[in-house]
């Protein structure tokens, strides 16, 4: 819905979805030569018209019940990704507000033994963390705390690395990119400066900043698998509140206190 700031009144509706909208946010960007508002809801993603509503586009995309990661832009790229199925890249038109499939990721991909999932046969699936889209790379964090490297324009997995975050369920981070490195702040609390590149990444420090106190109220974990059996119970103490940064410091919080580290290196 759209409503007039001044006096509250509505402007417009649309996509009448009748489900549960999910947690991502909406965005505006400016590509084929039009403003487009985007939103990714468990039907699929959506492009409209954000004066009118009127649909631009929409793809069929399952989020699942709840899409989290918002989706991201890169020149013409557009990526949404879920937990439930993987990942999909448009490609935007550089001279009207439409799109094109680039690549899709499909639940029927992963691979099963004797019904139960064994691995992920494609490239991403997040969970929390909205991926990052590098050049023509994509970086992101799966939902046991995977980092994965992918091509943007097919899709393809070119690395995957643990040790950045948790090995558990619904594993969480925020990453955050400055100049050459990113800023990855994970759910145990910890700050960690990394570089990602198509080979993989490298960690070049890690601190801890912020004692985790949120449980994330999940179950354990389906047994059956070697990853699952290795990755534990989902129920833990969690931080997910996202970090600012701004003038040189980091605000951070959970549920008990609210916190302010300087990065400056001449505090120290």
């Amino acid at each position: 819905m759209a409503f007039d700031k001044h006096t509250g009144e509505e402007v417009w509706r649309a996509l009448e979805l009748g489900t549960e909208m999910g947690y991502r946010q909406l965005s505006i960007i400016e590509a084929g030569s039009a403003r487009q508002l985007i939103l990714w809801h468990p039907r699929g993603l959506s492009s409209l018209d954000p004066e009118t509503g009127a649909v631009n586009r929409e793809e069929p995309f399952r989020g699942g019940q709840a899409p989290i990661a918002d989706p991201v832009r890169s020149d013409s790229f557009l990526l949404v990704s879920g937990f439930y199925t993987g990942s999909m890249m448009m490609r935007l038109s550089p001279d009207r507000p439409a799109a094109t499939v680039l690549w899709k990721e499909e639940r029927s991909n992963r691979i099963l033994e004797n019904g139960v999932e064994v691995s992920e046969a494609y490239g991403l699936h997040s969970n929390i963390t909205t991926p990052l889209i590098v050049g023509t790379h994509i970086y992101g964090m799966c939902s046991h705390g995977q980092v994965r490297g992918l091509r943007a324009d097919t899709g393809e997995r070119l690395w995957e690395a643990e040790g950045l975050n948790t090995g558990n369920r619904w594993a969480s981070a925020h990453f955050v990119q400055h100049g050459d490195r990113y800023f990855v702040f994970n759910e145990n609390g910890d700050l960690v400066i990394v570089r990602f590149s198509p080979e993989g990444y490298v960690e070049l420090d890690r601190t801890h900043l912020l004692d985790p106190t949120t449980r994330t109220g999940y179950g354990t974990s389906r047994p059956g698998t070697q990853a699952r059996r290795r990755h534990g119970r989902s129920d833990r103490l969690v931080v997910w509140a996202h970090p600012a940064f701004a003038n040189r410091h980091l605000m951070l919080r959970n549920d008990k206190e609210i916190i302010r580290v300087s990065l400056d290196a001449a505090d120290y």
